[in-house]
């Protein structure tokens, strides 16, 4: 059965391919505007202790790019599996996209109160807030793909079964982060960076796995998120 065939899932007019070219572009824009916030030191101090001094943003800003990266990676793998797009996956990734433009302002927030600032405790459960959200969407993508495999290719139910379950890690992982921020913003903070290196290092894919390899160029997996089943993103 194909999307066309089923009345009920109504195609929009907008391929994988075009949605996935938009996504790319937001992406790409939400991952530069991370460094903005990060101060370079002025001419009058010493440089390695005026960086020093900036550790928060500087920890914020890749934990941020690094989820950002993930997602990315994980969007690419996820809509190589999809033919077809409906109104609601439509929406569900605009809201993707929602929150990662927005990443940019929990993570200049947790810049300026980790150390030292007014509400440390705010912005780290600001911050904890935004990742869990960001990496949320990828278990309704995979939900609402398992739930109507006419929008997948051949054989992408498999695969959409085994990420629904897998893509729970990251937002019940970043959800136990932000609960921690209570007690200790910084060692939030910690966890949340912890789970990034696992999901770059190891083989956890909580924004889900295609269960085929998607190369690069050179012919390699994309950041190790090929494979099936094995755990280790957004």
């Amino acid at each position: 059965m194909t999307a066309t065939d089923n009345p009920s899932v109504n195609p929009t007019t907008i391929t994988p391919a075009r949605l996935s070219a938009l996504s790319d572009g937001i992406i790409a824009i939400a991952a530069t505007l991370l460094v903005l916030d990060i101060r370079a030191p002025i001419a009058a101090a010493a440089v390695w202790p005026a960086l020093g001094h900036e550790w928060p943003s500087l920890v914020g800003y890749v934990v941020s790019f690094l989820i950002i990266g993930i997602a990315w990676i994980h969007h690419h793998n996820l809509f190589h599996q999809v033919r077809a797009v409906d109104r609601t996956l439509l929406l569900l990734n605009l809201g993707m996209l929602l929150t990662i433009g927005f990443l940019p302002v929990p993570t200049a927030t947790i810049g300026e109160h980790l150390a030292g600032g007014h509400d440390a405790t705010g912005a780290a459960v600001f911050y904890g807030a935004a990742l869990t959200l960001t990496s949320v969407w990828f278990t309704l993508f995979w939900q609402h793909l398992y739930r109507h495999p006419e929008l997948l290719q051949p054989g992408g139910v498999e695969a959409a079964r085994r990420a629904r379950r897998t893509s729970l890690i990251g937002p019940v992982g970043y959800l136990a982060a932000t609960a921690l921020a209570l007690a200790t913003p910084i060692g939030s903070v910690l966890v949340e960076a912890g789970l990034v290196v696992w999901f770059v290092v190891g083989r956890a894919a909580p924004a889900g796995r295609t269960g085929a390899p998607v190369t690069n160029e050179a012919g390699g997996d994309a950041a190790g998120s090929a494979g099936s089943g094995t755990t280790s993103g957004s």
